[in-house]
């Protein structure tokens, strides 16, 4: 990968052309606050025809007229219909003085004007001076006899932060039916803004004070609770498997969004995003063989009923598949020399039942529990064996779970994390020895620790620390940018995959003489020539494995231009998906920084989380060190399956530290 993009904006505007077709109000209030949700905003928008509204916080905000109706009203009289209005004073801003309004909010001001075209279903919301996605396709309706009811309506706020990021959160408007499982201690349920659904158009709009509107068509923004937590909404990331689910992900949303502000607002606007040039990448390689793995496992019985033993046997039998050279038992007890895995209840099992709950941290024992964890999941158990592995380095101050001298470090590293008001390391020799210790004055001295605790105080995304030997130290924060994948090439790619096809039998069946031997293709040309429904399916249907499909698809696709079937998980996945795929590090304006993805290898078709970046900051005179510590994330037994995005020593340190 060359460069890559993130979501980082390049933003241009075209301020006289803007103020020639619109105007913008600056509105101010006479209190001493706009409180956020404030009715007064969307009843701006709603009575006095306004395009778009954009507030952040503070005592104004900014509102776009079409220029011929600002021209024939006026407004003193047009806010005296609005309860409160009589405290807001507005100003018609002029070319300079609308320049001067930052970048970030008139960007957000223009685009929150798209509306929404009639045959699209992803729909635009203004609402209360933020702009929703809503997508059909995740609404939340529970189905009976009578109707269906919407209980959530489940979208992405597009939020142009002050650093001119985009950043796409998702949202959840629930229905008022559900408010018995929501908490509304902090704030009233009477104090949220209302919002209504609108079937015709698939949009919600705010309900006035003077409106009645059925409790079943009741809409705030806030999440219910189930089980004593809050529930998550979830839109993955990325997902190429077609068409559809590519629209119905962030950057398939995104891609749409950006088409239509193309389409609508390029004599005003040109958005794009920043690009960067990648000066280091490691590609994932598996570092832990479970075949090497030939410790003792004991499997102990928590529970004693007449179906864990049964469960626990099963487990043995799943276990022994993938660690083959592991003596496993069960047990009646632990040993605190052996790999222990127990047995309990879930925490819900003896909250319900009135039982004493037995589960007690341990670096000794792994728990699992009866009701949540599956038997033959392969993924679990391996996680698991992992889990126990880093307990017992823990254990025996060595790191096991991978050769450390592999990476042919020759000092020690030193990593170190804040918890609450303390600072926590890990020391780590070349040979693998650990030591885990609390802030000591031979690591820092008071001066350092002092300074670090005023950065920590300063910056709250502060994650970790590096040290070397000789006293180079590395800060790295969590930035609120994220890597942006080939989204225009991925959708029109995906967009001619889901077209009907085009090309002839007669096509095919020239292609497949050229690519076959003479036996195997007259074998095809027969199945081909017999298809009555002729189609991309029939046709792929036809051939018997996978290799051999790609070879004829690749083929008509360079013959034809036709594209039968995309493979985006083949060796295309490295020019078009690779800001989303392992490890990459780059300097961009004196800075350092690095970013992880999911393992390129064996990619799935969805990309549940976007690639957060990473940024690297050498501390006082420090060099910079940290790209020799760029292969500690290229390990999967921090994350299940997944490479982990901060070193895996911090794992060992934040466990330490739990136990």
């Amino acid at each position: 990968m060359q460069l890559c993009k993130t979501n980082k904006l390049v933003i241009q505007i075209n301020y006289s052309q803007l103020l020639t077709d619109y105007s913008i109000v600056k509105f101010s209030t006479t209190e001493n606050y706009i409180k956020y949700g404030a009715l007064i905003l969307d009843e701006v928008g709603l009575k006095l025809s306004a395009k778009s509204i954009v507030f952040e916080r503070g005592k104004s905000f900014y509102v776009l007229f079409d220029k011929n109706f600002i021209s024939n009203i006026d407004l003193f009289k047009q806010l005296e219909k609005i309860e409160d209005g009589d405290k807001l004073s507005f100003k018609i801003l002029d070319l300079n003085e609308t320049k001067k309004i930052k970048q970030h909010s008139i960007t957000q001001l223009v685009v929150n004007s798209i509306a929404t075209p009639k045959h699209e279903r992803l729909t635009y919301n203004n609402l209360t001076g933020k702009l929703y996605l809503f997508n059909t396709n995740h609404l939340r309706i529970s189905k009976s006899k009578d109707k269906e009811q919407i209980f959530k309506i489940i979208g992405l706020e597009f939020y142009i932060d002050p650093n001119s990021c985009l950043q796409l959160n998702v949202k959840t408007f629930s229905n008022l039916l559900l408010n018995k499982s929501m908490d509304f201690s902090k704030k009233k349920m009477s104090a949220y803004p209302k919002y209504t659904f609108v079937h015709s158009t698939n949009t919600l709009r705010r309900i006035l004070p003077s409106e009645k509107v059925s409790i079943d068509n009741q809409y705030i923004l806030k999440q219910s609770i189930k089980k004593g937590t809050i529930e998550k909404s979830n839109i993955p990331f990325l997902d190429f498997s077609n068409l559809k689910e590519f629209k119905n992900s962030k950057i398939g949303i995104l891609n749409d969004i950006l088409n239509t502000i193309n389409q609508k607002l390029s004599n005003y606007l040109q958005l794009d995003f920043k690009g960067t040039n990648i000066d280091h990448t490691i590609r994932h390689s598996n570092l832990f063989d479970f075949n090497n793995f030939d410790e003792d496992i004991l499997l102990i019985d928590g529970i004693k009923d007449d179906y864990s033993n049964e469960y626990l046997e099963s487990i043995k039998t799943e276990l022994k598949k993938i660690i083959p050279n592991s003596r496993i038992k069960v047990s009646k007890a632990e040993d605190k020399y052996s790999f222990n895995i127990k047995l309990i209840h879930n925490k819900s099992f003896y909250l319900k039942y009135e039982h004493k709950d037995v589960y007690k941290p341990s670096l000794y024992i792994q728990h699992i529990t009866l009701e949540d964890f599956k038997t033959n999941s392969k993924a679990s158990l391996k996680a698991i064996v992992k889990e126990l592995v880093i307990k017992n380095d823990i254990n025996k101050n060595q790191v096991s779970i991978i050769d450390w001298s592999s990476f042919n470090f020759e000092n020690n590293w030193i990593f170190g994390i804040r918890d609450k008001t303390d600072f926590y390391f890990l020391t780590i020799e070349p040979n693998g020895k650990i030591e885990f210790e609390k802030f000591e004055s031979d690591l820092f001295n008071q001066n350092e620790y002092d300074e670090l605790c005023d950065i920590y105080n300063e910056n709250t995304n502060i994650e970790f620390i590096v040290k070397d030997d000789i006293g180079n130290v590395n800060i790295i924060t969590r930035t609120n940018n994220y890597t942006i994948p080939e989204y225009q090439k991925i959708s029109s790619i995906l967009e001619k995959e889901s077209r009907e096809i085009s090309i002839t039998k007669s096509q095919v069946i020239n292609a497949v003489n050229q690519v076959f031997d003479k036996e195997k293709a007259s074998e095809y040309e027969t199945q081909i020539i017999s298809l009555e429904n002729w189609n991309k399916d029939s046709l792929l249907n036809c051939f018997k494995n996978r290799i051999e499909k790609k070879k004829v698809v690749e083929k008509i696709q360079k013959d034809t231009g036709e594209i039968l079937k995309s493979y985006f998980r083949d060796k295309t996945r490295y020019e078009i998906l690779d800001s989303q795929l392992d490890i990459h590090s780059f300097k961009q304006d004196n800075s350092y920084y690095y970013f992880v993805g999911i393992k390129g290898k064996g990619i799935q078709q969805t990309i549940s989380r976007a690639s957060v970046i990473r940024e690297i900051t050498v501390y006082k005179n420090s060099e910079y060190i940290f790209d020799k510590l760029l292969p500690l994330m290229n390990v999967d037994f921090v994350k299940n399956g997944d490479l982990t995005v901060l070193p895996f020593p911090i794992k060992f340190l934040r466990e330490w530290i739990k136990y």
